[in-house]
């Protein structure tokens, strides 16, 4: 198992269902509740890789965004962490968004994040807040921004 090989497990019945796809899982969802509500889903994730088992808590948004809102390491070290690489790729190779992590993960470990956001692994609206946008992103993020309704927060 190279540092690329994982394995992602799920809680939710319909992320499961769905393979993850955001088209069927929203698809699953607008049938559910006939297309008139928002939906957000919620799942402990398990990752498993070479570096042992990862765990965090992650909600999934009819907009496509995934927020990460507990997490707990397979390993402490910040420069082979593979959970968060797992998560986004996953998350983008079936159709969401670049992972958040919650903003009071990023607070009481900024330097952990900071990490991720800078090398565009995540996304961080308190850390766009903090350094400004990245210049690389910030006319993709200004397009998205504008045609999403709910900020951040909001979404929690």
């Amino acid at each position: 198992m190279d540092i690329l090989d994982f394995k992602i497990d799920f809680t939710d019945l319909t992320i499961n269902q769905s393979d993850g796809d955001f088209e069927k899982v929203n698809r699953i969802m607008n049938e559910e509740f006939h297309g008139e509500s928002k939906w957000t889903l919620r799942s402990e994730v398990t990752i498993t890789s070479q570096a042992g088992m990862g765990a965090m808590v992650v909600q999934f948004h009819m907009d496509r965004s995934v927020y990460i809102i507990d997490y707990y390491p397979s390993i402490g070290d910040l420069f082979y962490n593979p959970d968060i690489r797992a998560i986004s790729m996953w998350a983008q190779e079936h159709g969401w968004k670049v992972p958040q992590p919650h903003f009071d993960l990023v607070k009481n470990s900024k330097d952990f994040w900071k990490h991720f956001y800078d090398t565009l692994i995540i996304d961080s609206d308190y850390l766009d807040k903090q350094y400004g946008k990245r210049p690389q992103l910030s006319s993709e993020k200004e397009k998205d921004e504008d045609e999403e309704d709910d900020d951040y927060e909001n979404n929690l």
